[in-house]
C-alpha cells in the first residue's frame, strides 16, 4: 500500500478570499473533494497531497483559471507561514529568515522539501518531491513555486525577483502569464523545480512589517487558540506545532505569543498537570512519527529541524519513548503498510 504524503491546510492560505472573488464557494468547493468546510480556518488540520491536488484541479474546472495555482500564490507569501510569520518579523536579514522558514516546511510536508544552496554567487532554491506519481499536480508546483517566490519578496523587498524559473512540467498557462507572474526567464520540462538568485540579496534586511499584516498575525494567533478555550494544555502544544522546526518554540518565545508573562504560563501548565517540556517533547515526537511514516525526508534533516542538538540525541529520545530508533520504527510501518 503506498503512503499517504500530507501537508497541513496552511497552504490554503488565501483559499477564502480568492475564490469568492471568482465567483465561487469555497466551502462547497472544499467540500467535493472531503475537507471540511472550515479547514482554511483551521491550519493545522492534515489533508493529503493528492486531496490538495484533486482541489486545485477542481477549481481550474469550476472556476475556468488555467492559472488558480499561480493566483493562490499571490494570496500568500509570509502568510503561508502561519503563526510563525509572527516570530519570523523579528529576524535580522534575508539569510535568517529564510533559514527559520525552510525548516518550517520541512516539517509541514511530507509530500517535498526545499533544498537550499548558494554556489558561484547563485542562490538556488530547489522543490525536492517525495510523492512522484501523483499525476496533473501541475497546480500544486506552480502553487508552491510562486508562493516561495511571494515569500522573498514580502520578507526584503517587491524589488526582488529571480534570475531564473524552471519546472519539470510543461506550461498550462501562456508563457506570458508566467513571465508576469516571476518577471524572470521562466523554462519548462527542465529536470526540476528551482528559483535562481543572486546570492547577495541574502543579506538584505527585513522588510518593516505593515500594520496589516501584523494584525493578520495577530488575528490568526487569537483565532487559532480559541478553539481551545479553557484548555492552556492545548493551546500552547498547538502554538509549539505551529513554530516547531523554525527552533522559535521556546518558553519565552510561546509565552510572548499567548501575551502572557512566562512565569504565569508555567503556573498555568503546572495547574493544568503538564509542563511546557512535556509539551514540546510530546510534539516533536508526533511530527516526528508523521513524517516517519510517509515522508522520505533524510534522519539527519528531520533531527535539526526539529531543534536536536544532532541525530544521535534525536535518536536517543525517540528510542526512549517508541522502544526502537527512527530508521527500525520507519521500516517496520511500512512493513506493516
Amino acid at each position: 500500500m503506498k503512503p499517504t504524503y500530507e501537508i497541513r491546510s496552511g497552504t490554503l492560505a488565501g483559499f477564502n478570499t480568492l475564490v469568492p472573488q471568482m465567483g465561487g464557494n469555497p466551502a462547497a468547493l472544499l467540500r467535493s473533494v472531503g475537507l471540511p468546510s472550515d479547514c482554511v480556518r483551521r491550519p493545522d488540520i492534515l489533508i493529503s497531497i493528492a486531496t490538495l491536488v484533486d482541489l486545485l484541479n477542481l477549481c481550474v474546472e469550476e472556476l475556468q483559471c488555467e492559472d488558480f495555482g499561480l493566483r493562490l500564490a499571490e494570496m500568500q507569501g509570509l502568510r503561508m507561514l502561519g503563526v510563525l510569520g509572527k516570530l519570523l518579523l523579528n529576524e535580522g536579514s534575508l539569510d535568517a529568515a529564510l533559514t527559520v522558514s525552510h525548516r518550517y516546511m520541512v516539517l509541514h510536508n511530507q509530500a517535498d522539501h526545499w533544498r537550499i544552496s548558494e554556489r558561484d554567487g547563485l542562490l538556488m532554491a530547489q522543490r525536492v518531491s517525495h510523492s512522484g506519481g501523483l499525476g496533473a499536480a501541475e497546480q500544486y508546483s506552480e502553487l508552491a513555486m510562486g508562493a516561495a517566490c511571494r515569500l522573498f519578496q514580502e520578507l526584503a523587498g517587491k524589488d526582488i525577483r529571480p534570475l531564473q524559473v524552471q519546472f519539470c512540467h510543461a506550461p498550462i498557462s501562456s508563457r506570458q502569464r508566467y513571465r508576469d507572474y516571476f518577471q524572470a526567464e521562466v523554462l519548462f520540462a527542465q529536470q526540476g523545480d528551482c528559483l535562481t538568485y543572486n546570492a547577495e540579496l541574502l543579506q538584505r534586511p527585513l522588510n518593516a512589517p505593515s500594520q496589516s499584516l501584523v494584525n493578520y498575525f495577530e488575528e490568526f494567533t487569537q483565532g487559532l487558540i480559541k478553539g481551545y478555550e479553557g484548555d492552556i494544555a492545548s493551546q500552547i502544544r498547538t502554538l509549539i506545532l505551529q513554530t516547531l522546526g523554525a527552533q522559535q518554540h521556546s518558553l519565552a518565545q510561546v509565552a510572548q505569543l499567548v501575551d502572557t508573562p512566562v512565569r504565569t504560563l508555567q503556573r498555568r501548565l503546572s495547574e493544568a498537570g503538564t509542563s511546557f517540556k512535556q509539551l514540546l517533547q510530546e510534539a516533536r515526537m508526533e511530527t516526528a512519527r508523521w513524517h516517519l511514516r510517509a515522508s522520505s525526508i533524510d534522519i539527519g534533516l528531520l533531527s535539526a529541524s526539529l531543534g536536536y542538538t544532532d541525530t544521535s540525541a534525536f535518536s536517543k529520545a525517540f528510542r526512549t519513548l517508541h522502544g526502537s530508533s527512527p530508521l527500525q520504527w520507519r521500516k517496520r510501518q511500512r512493513e506493516i503498510a
